[in-house]
């Protein structure tokens, strides 16, 4: 099984009006992140900014949950222990690099939007390729109004949006984490459960 990354960018951020920023952090997406992160199995969640402020604001949150001398039954800094403060996304590709032993991992980018001059891949076909493939995946999260378009240019394939009912479409980055981490790596245990009951049949 291949081990999957996490990214959440503030840089390099589409804006409004198309042109790049660098988004804020918000604390509330580190920690929601991180529990989903750690749930299901992500081996690393970078949370990458340049600028020296917001991560002195993200280093402050880990801070006092990982040094937190209180009990701690949400298991919050279990979670956060899985997260890295880093300068740019070729700083996280770097640290991959390095703990996998130079085995380049493969850029999936996530985005609301759509590009049809991009790569595609499904949420099967990535699940699949987690299971099987033992070379790293690194997905990576927009903040602001998505991945700059440097970032969706670089990447190998872009993951399916996900769609509502209706033709509202705009989820917090932590909701769209979690719906996606579940998609990729959440146990199917009634299926599980329906193919343990046919085998128990054919067995009688």
């Amino acid at each position: 099984m291949g081990r999957l990354y996490l990214g959440l960018l503030h840089y390099p951020i589409r804006g409004r009006h198309g042109e790049t920023i660098a988004t804020a952090i918000t604390g509330i997406d580190i920690h929601d992140i991180a529990r989903s992160a750690r749930t299901y199995g992500v081996h690393r969640f970078f949370v990458v900014t340049p600028l020296r402020s917001q991560q002195e604001i993200a280093r402050r949150i880990l801070r006092y949950w990982l040094e937190l001398k209180e009990d701690d039954p949400s298991r919050r800094a279990e979670a956060l222990q899985g997260v890295r403060i880093v300068d740019s996304l070729e700083a996280s590709i770097e640290e991959i690099l390095a703990e996998e032993r130079g085995t380049k991992p493969r850029l999936i980018g996530t985005s609301a939007r759509t590009f049809p001059k991009r790569p595609y891949v499904d949420y099967d076909e990535l699940r699949e390729r987690l299971e099987r493939d033992p070379d790293p995946v690194y997905l990576l999260l927009g903040t602001g109004w998505g991945l700059a378009d440097a970032v969706i240019e670089r990447v190998d394939a872009m993951l399916r949006p996900i769609y509502g009912v209706g033709e509202y479409n705009h989820l917090s980055v932590r909701a769209a984490a979690a719906i996606i981490l579940d998609r990729l790596r959440g146990r199917r245990e009634h299926g599980l459960q329906r193919e343990s009951e046919s085998a128990g049949t054919d067995e009688r």
